[in-house]
């Protein structure tokens, strides 16, 4: 793979239902060779195989405005707050993660996509179209995407530069299709717990890889429907791993500005009708501010992204078999 230039690739985390074993303990954090049995804990790549983060510690979301047949939009957009939240306050010590998430409201792309200058990306006088990392209820059709396998809950699929591991978007995907969420506390088997399950996905998204710690961390790659809330709040291993990635330090005096590199559109890269500035989304709050479409990156040769699949297991009676 040629170092000139920049190059991207993505890394997909999976929520399967899997049969496997617990492995021993530690966090890790995801990496740009996709290599789930390499365990990278800080900040030094090994060999090539970088560790992967957000370079700013403003990020920003969407829900597809869709959201599910099972639940509203509200209490979705809802339950992703509070899961962000989980992370953001994180106890680092001395502080908390360095990082603000900010919810753009809902968006009509439902498609897995990072818009760059590649191939794939129609460019409309010289600039990339807007992106946005979306979160996404797949109602139907879910085994109709050539990445998805009946057995997994949920994926994230994260877009990153392979030489220095900075991520450049996420996308969630939930499997409502082939499986019942519930928000209910006291909800019956085999519901599966909507806030758990996202709390988990956002780890993924913020770099985080399973863990090999026990079933009792978040990011433990068995999720245990006859404990269906425990992935709601992070163990130690989960908050050593944040706390790594994203030290604590004062955000006070720094402009927030969560904007995808090439500009934040609520509709896909097929859709747009790219221009130098847009209207901030209906969900736009306070503290950032940017022109929505971003003036094109110059002479940056970007490669086809690829993906990678890691699984998290279900250990319960209505276990789904993996051949």
């Amino acid at each position: 793979m040629s170092t000139k230039g920049v190059m991207s690739c993505c890394a997909a985390a999976v929520l399967a239902v899997l049969a496997s074993a617990p492995r021993a303990s530690a966090y890790c954090r995801s990496n740009s060779c996709k290599d789930t049995s390499l365990c990278l804990q800080d900040d030094q790549p090994v060999g090539t195989c970088m560790p992967l983060r957000w370079p700013n510690p403003c990020i920003g979301f969407a829900v597809q405005e869709d959201a599910s047949r099972e639940i509203s939009y509200q209490q979705i957009s809802d339950t992703l707050d509070a899961a962000f939240r989980t992370w953001e306050a994180a106890p680092c010590g001395d502080g908390t993660p360095s990082l603000r998430v900010h919810n753009f409201g809902p968006v009509t792309c439902g498609k897995v996509e990072l818009n760059a200058r590649d191939k794939r990306t129609r460019i409309v006088d010289g600039l990339v179209p807007g992106n946005a990392n979306v979160v996404v209820f797949r109602d139907m059709s879910w085994l109709s995407h050539a990445s998805h396998n009946p057995i997994m809950l949920a994926l994230t699929t994260v877009q990153f530069d392979t030489r220095t591991g900075n991520i450049w978007g996420a996308d969630m995907e939930i499997n409502t299709d082939l499986f019942d969420f519930s928000l209910d506390e006291g909800a019956p088997a085999p519901k599966y717990d909507l806030l758990s399950i996202v709390t988990h996905e956002v780890g993924h998204f913020l770099g985080l890889d399973h863990s090999l710690a026990g079933p009792e961390a978040t990011m433990h790659f068995m999720y245990d429907a006859l404990d269906p809330l425990s992935f709601r709040t992070l163990h130690a291993d989960d908050i050593a791993g944040i706390c790594q990635i994203y030290p604590p330090r004062d955000l006070s005096a720094e402009e927030c500005n969560p904007l995808p590199p090439h500009g934040f559109s609520p509709e896909c890269a097929e859709d747009q009708i790219v221009t130098c500035s847009a209207a901030p989304p209906s969900g736009g709050g306070p503290g950032w501010g940017a022109p929505l479409a971003a003036a094109a990156i110059g002479a940056l040769a970007l490669r086809r992204a690829r993906s990678a699949r890691g699984r998290l297991t279900i250990r319960s009676p209505y276990r789904t078999s993996y051949g």
